[in-house]
């Protein structure tokens, strides 16, 4: 999991904002490499700002709306590969059933 740094005037928002496709990658992958498991949450990327700490992580309950963002940011820039593997995830994941 990689860490992100930042240092001067930007905020959380701009971080997102500006690093969007970024994060969507690391969301993406993170998610690619457990989602067949029966893992409840997965830390995405921590964020740091101004030596100020902050960690992304989403439980499986957000990781097919986290995935439907991804997807709307992958088609914008028209990557269609990564578009793919969401849609791929978010099929898997409707069908299955967290314990």
């Amino acid at each position: 999991m990689a860490k992100l740094k930042f240092m001067g005037e930007i905020t959380l928002d701009d971080v997102f904002h500006q690093h969007e496709i970024e994060i969507f990658d690391r969301v993406l992958s993170a998610i690619e490499e457990i989602y067949k498991t029966n893992t409840k949450k997965i830390k995405v990327v921590d964020i740091e700002i101004n030596d100020f700490n902050y960690s992304i992580d989403l439980s499986h309950t957000k990781f097919i709306s986290a995935l439907t963002n991804a997807l709307k940011a992958f088609e914008v820039i028209e990557e269609y590969e990564k578009c793919n593997r969401c849609l791929t995830i978010i099929n898997y994941l409707k069908t299955k059933t967290y314990i």
